[in-house]
């Protein structure tokens, strides 16, 4: 290899994380401690169910524009139909794509510990900052089964940098 060209892919090598750096993607993060609503759709064995006002701990942060970002949501569900509780738990496992309010991509959903939803496809939507109300609300599903979920955030809690 010439020396001339040597040097040019030196330069981009070096360039590049400069670049990178120099316009660096907005961060958010958001966070709510109890959910408005949590809804199960059974599309096999029919029943749906709606709970309401349901503890629950949901955290996303996510860098715009990029794949990069982290989402969980995890609901206690009492005094079911048959009386006892049900842990739900889903977790953003890949992130498709992104924005300043969104995040696409696959979850898992685990219920007590058993995994019903491998790779299903969602999404979760967070208010603007601008908005009065802030909130999150998502929708993860397959063909078998599809979870939602709305919340108010925690005051205060939402960063976006």
């Amino acid at each position: 290899m010439s020396p001339r060209v040597f040097n040019a892919l030196a330069a981009v090598t070096v360039a590049i994380p400069f670049l990178a750096w120099t316009n660096v993607l907005p961060v958010h993060n958001v966070r709510a401690s109890v959910l408005d609503s949590f809804y199960v759709a059974d599309y096999t064995q029919g029943p749906s169910t709606q709970y309401t006002a349901v503890p629950a701990y949901a955290t996303f942060v996510w860098q715009e524009k990029s794949l990069q970002g982290f989402g969980n949501v995890r609901a206690q569900i009492g005094n079911t139909k048959d009386g006892t509780d049900q842990l739900f738990e889903l977790k953003l496992v890949r992130i498709t794509s992104s924005d300043a309010n969104s995040i696409n991509g696959e979850w898992d959903v685990f219920k007590n510990g058993d995994p019903t939803c491998a790779g299903c496809k969602g999404y979760v939507h967070v208010s603007s900052p601008a908005d009065s109300t802030q909130y999150l609300k998502g929708y993860v599903n397959n063909d078998k089964v599809g979870y939602s979920f709305i919340g108010n955030l925690d005051p205060n809690t939402r960063r976006d940098y």
